[in-house]
Formats: structure tokens, C-alpha cells, sequence
């Protein structure tokens, strides 16, 4: 009803899922990177959690969409079955034919025998179960047996279950421990933080070409607070806000208006147990490493030169000296510990006198030194990025031009974290410390607050304000070109590299595929939306930088700046 006016095509708040409308929010990206991880490794089972109205069915349909080809899909949306009954729904799924009174052991083994034939076909069988905390004990025991289909090397069937907190509650019961021990990759999808729903409102708005600055960010902040940063509600909310925007004939929501709308959607809202738990973790950073205690010990003792920038924020020691990897294998990138993990670490004042205050310092620093010295040559940064996509290289190789034995193409830039975070790959960067020192390092993962980084060997936490102070935006970067070329793809060519934009971004767009092998004007409205929707510059050219973006949506392999949590 508003649509004429505000300027757009569609409602931008639709509460029916469309991988159109995915905002990639970090815990998005790493809830889909967790999800694939799960299917590319050995295990029989996946499990991805979060409460209601967080986008779990979004991130599934997005999973479907980033699924190799070779992958036959299994969809059970209503998961309240009976044993048979899900044996049979699976069936019908993977179009297998059955006796209209079969019996579990002949649903069993006509599953088995197609597992087994679309194994020999290369091809990967994979159930995703939406809703599964509805899944009854004996029904979750019998998906536990269908995954022993397997081979000396494989598993036939992989399992993807995706429900409510409750559903990780259901699994601790001591019956489905078996189940419990077979899950390889587990998330829990948590609402949107304040600064990501004002990113997600705009996102949508961009979606459909509104030329309007309907929300501000002040509105943008009451709808976070109010929602919890739930994007079902948030839909709602900014659906009802537009409406009455409409009435009052006003292209920018007012307070007033947000807080109507906010009273109309959830004033019939059943409050749900440890959802606001949930949203104020969510705006906790994590991994805080137990040092920063001592840490904020010598601050108080040394004086402010910690937190003022002297030093990063946070150090995980390698025992090694170099990161070694192997060909084709992901490198021995240092962990946490188990004790690093805390999400709620309490700094302890720590008493010392000034004098070995002042001498812990001068250690301190002395020990920075000694590291940027390490990381001094650039040589060594690139073969640590080498490292990162499974090649190891020597360190007269460490250049540009040893990717393209590899089908890696170097590509150098210059942009802010979030350009970088947009491109998704890890990237080698100079340093500069305030005294002139130069080094180089690689960003291997970008947090909310937090960036780490890859520096002589070693994994370090810093926050985005120390990286500002020593970083210009320079950076290079490893990629996989598509089909091998890393040049523009341009309005008016034609070939296979236009048929393969055209089908990726009418998979990411939600739009039926043409398959033209021309670039004529319907791909280039294609590209320019999907350019908008990204915050790319929208020049219809699909060059390097847009390549990039296609292939971090389409979430490509190779290392990401959201390594898989151990």
C-alpha cells in the first residue's frame, strides 16, 4: 500500500525468507561458513540454533543456494513425523519409489541403494531438517542410523538439523548421546547488534532502489532496543514505521511513529526466557584472552601507555616459529586454549611497586620490538599467506607471480576493514609503528571491535583503533579468478565468463537464469543491483573488486577473514 510512496518496486520488510534479502552480518557469514564446513568434512551431522526470528530458515535457503551441484537436496520443513513417516517423506524428497506399504526395512534399504548410486555418480546426498527441536527421540535415533550409511571413507548421507535453543536442550537427554557425539559443527545464530540492524534496515532499503532516508539512525537505535536486534521484528517493526509514514504522507519515520509501530507489532509479544540474555551477548566481543588482566594490571601500575596504543591488546603464543603447511592443506594456524575461550574474563588489579611496574613495561615493549623486527621482511607475510590457501612456498617464491602456478592471482588494493571484510580473504598489509618502524602482517580475521592478525608466526588480537594508527589501507590479497581470467567482464562481451556471471547472480538474486553467453542489458541491471545491494561502485563492470564480492557470496573455497572457531 505504500509502495508508489516511497519509490519502490516491493516491500522491503517481507517476513518471508529470500536469499535476496540476506544480510550477511558476521554471525550470518559464520553460521553459513560453519554449515558448509560441516558438509565438507567427514561428519554425519550439522546443527544450527537460534531463537525464533533470527534468520535460521534465511541461512538455510542461502546454504541451499552456496550447495555444490553435484549435491542432491532433502527439505523437511515439518518435522513432526513418525519414524516411517520420515523415512517416507525422506523418499519422496530424493524422488525414490516405494510400495504404498512399505515397511521401515524397505524404505531403509531403497534409501541405501540410492545413497549408494548417487555416490557412484559423485554426487553428495545432504538432509536439512528445519524446526528439528519438534523432532521426537525415536525419530532423531533413527536419522543417528540412516547416517551409518556409509563407506570405508565417507558417510552416504549428511544430516543439517536446524531449530530452536530447546533443540540443543533435546539432544543432552542421555538416549541421544550417540546423536550428540556425531555433530561435527554446531552454531548458534544471536541477534543482530545495534550497529548491524541500522546497517541491515538500510540494506533492505537498497534492496529496492528506495532513494528515501526513511529511517535515521537515531530510529535505527529505538528499533534495535526494542526489537532486541530479532530480524523478524525488526521486519515487522519498519513494515508497520512505513505504513504509517504513508499516512502521515512522511518519507522519514519519527520517533513517535517507530514507537506506535513498535507498540502494534509486539505489544502481543510472549516474552521469551533468555532472549535478552542472548541480545546483550551478542554485543559482548569474544575470545578475551585471560592476559588482559595482567595487562590491565601494568596499565594501572605503568601508567596509560598500554591502552594508548603502545602495545596490542592481545597475544597468542605459538610454539612454533613459522606457520607450516603442506600442499592442499590448511595451515597450523595457532588456537585459543580452552581458558582463552571465556566470553566473561574479570581483570584482577594486580599490586606491584613502581619500579617493577616500570621494569615489566620496558620488558613489554622491548618484546615488541623484537617481534616487528621478525616481521620486518614482506617475503615472510606472503609465504604465511601462501600458507592460508594450503601452499607452501619458499621464501625466494613469496611473490605474485608464484600464484599463478596455482591458479592464484595477486590482487593489490586499497580500502577500509569493511571493504576488506566485504572481499572476505585474508590480506598482507604494511605496518608503521608511530616511532617509523615498518613491518608487514596479515589480517587473518576481523571482529566487531577486534582484528587478528598473522605476524612473525604468531596469532595477535589488536583493536581497529591500534591497527588504525599503524595501517594506511594498502593491502594484497590472494583470489581464484573466475574460469581462470582475472580481467573485467564488460557490457557487450560474450563467452562462457558471461554465462557464468549471469547464472551466479541470478543465484544470489533470487532471479531466474538466462544463460546467455552475452552481457546485454538484462545482466547489467542484474550487476548493477547486486553492485547497490553490496555497496560497490555501481559502474555495470563486473571487475576484480566485484569478482571478489561474487565470490565471497557464493562463499568459494579458500581461507576467509571468519575462520571456523575451534
Amino acid at each position: 500500500m505504500y509502495k508508489d510512496f516511497f519509490g519502490i518496486t516491493e516491500p522491503p520488510f517481507s517476513i518471508v525468507p529470500s536469499a535476496r534479502f540476506l544480510y550477511l552480518s558476521e554471525r550470518h557469514r559464520e553460521a553459513l561458513t560453519h554449515m558448509l564446513a560441516s558438509l565438507s568434512g567427514g561428519g554425519g551431522f550439522g546443527l544450527l540454533t537460534g531463537e525464533v526470528g533470527t534468520g535460521k530458515t534465511t541461512v538455510l535457503r542461502a546454504l541451499i543456494a552456496r550447495l555444490p551441484q553435484e549435491t542432491q537436496v532433502a527439505v523437511i520443513l515439518n518435522p513432526s513425523l513418525s519414524t516411517h513417516d520420515l523415512l517416507a517423506s525422506l523418499c519422496d524428497e530424493l524422488a525414490i519409489e516405494y510400495p504404498a506399504e512399505a515397511s521401515l526395512k524397505v524404505l531403509t534399504d531403497a534409501i541405501y541403494q540410492h545413497l549408494m548410486a548417487n555416490h557412484s555418480q559423485g554426487k553428495q546426498t545432504l538432509l536439512l531438517i528445519d524446526e528439528a527441536q519438534h523432532l521426537m527421540p525415536d525419530v532423531m535415533e533413527q536419522l543417528r542410523l540412516l547416517t551409518n550409511l556409509e563407506t570405508d571413507s565417507v558417510k552416504l548421507l549428511k544430516v543439517v538439523l536446524v531449530g530452536q535453543p530447546e533443540l540443543q536442550q533435546l539432544l543432552q537427554q542421555d538416549r541421544l548421546r550417540q546423536l550428540a557425539q556425531r555433530i561435527t559443527s554446531r552454531y548458534h545464530l544471536l541477534p543482530l547488534t545495534e550497529e548491524e540492524v541500522n546497517e541491515y534496515i538500510n540494506y533492505r532499503l537498497r534492496a529496492v532502489d528506495c532513494l528515501h532516508q526513511v529511517f535515521s539512525a537515531a530510529q535505527t537505535k529505538q528499533i534495535a532496543k526494542a526489537t532486541g536486534g530479532i530480524p523478524r521484528l525488526i521486519n515487522l517493526v519498519c513494515d508497520k514505521s512505513m505504513q504509517l509514514g504513508y499516512q502521515h504522507s512522511s518519507h522519514q519515520i519519527s520517533k513517535d511513529m517507530v514507537g506506535q509501530a513498535c507498540h502494534e507489532v509486539m505489544s502481543w509479544q510472549v516474552p521469551v526466557a533468555g532472549s535478552a540474555a542472548s541480545a546483550a551477548l551478542a554485543n559482548k566481543p569474544r575470545n578475551l584472552n585471560p592476559l588482559v588482566a595482567l595487562a590491565a594490571g601494568i596499565a594501572l601500575a605503568a601508567g596509560a601507555a598500554y591502552w594508548q596504543g603502545m602495545f596490542p591488546a592481545k597475544t597468542e603464543t605459538s610454539t612454533q616459529t613459522a606457520l607450516q603447511a603442506q600442499p592442499n592443506e590448511a595451515p597450523a594456524v595457532p588456537e585459543p586454549t580452552q581458558s582463552q575461550q571465556s566470553n566473561t574474563v574479570q581483570p584482577q588489579p594486580v599490586q606491584t611497586s613502581p619500579a617493577v611496574a616500570q621494569t615489566t613495561a620496558q620488558q613489554a615493549e622491548a618484546n615488541w620490538l623484537q617481534r616487528i623486527q621478525l616481521a620486518a621482511s614482506e617475503r615472510r607475510a606472503m609465504q604465511t599467506l601462501y600458507q592460508l590457501w594450503g601452499y607452501d612456498t619458499q621464501l625466494n617464491q613469496a611473490n605474485c607471480a608464484s600464484g599463478a602456478l596455482i591458479q592464484l592471482t595477486c590482487f593489490e588494493g586499497k580500502g577500509s576493514l569493511e571493504q576488506l571484510g566485504l572481499i572476505n580473504r585474508p590480506a598482507l598489509v604494511s605496518l608503521t609503528e608511530p616511532q617509523g618502524q615498518e613491518y608487514f602482517a596479515v589480517i587473518y580475521a576481523i571482529g566487531r571491535t577486534e582484528v587478528q592478525l598473522l605476524l612473525a608466526g604468531e596469532r595477535i588480537e589488536v583493536s581497529r583503533d591500534w591497527l588504525d594508527l599503524r595501517w594506511q589501507g594498502g593491502y594484497t590479497l590472494l583470489w581464484r579468478p573466475p574460469l581462470g581470467d582475472k580481467t573485467a567482464i564488460r557490457y557487450g562481451q560474450q563467452g562462457p565468463r558471461v554465462r557464468w556471471l549471469d547464472n551466479q547472480l541470478s543465484a544470489l538474486l533470487g532471479l531466474p537464469s538466462g544463460a546467455k553467453d552475452t552481457f546485454e542489458q538484462e545482466l547489467l541491471d542484474k550487476l548493477r543491483r547486486f553492485q547497490r545491494a553490496q555497496d560497490l561502485t555501481v559502474d555495470g563492470i563486473a571487475g576484480p573488486r566485484t569478482l571478489m564480492v561474487i565470490d565471497s557470496a557464493l562463499n568459494l573455497p579458500g581461507p576467509t577473514l571468519q575462520p571456523e572457531k575451534s
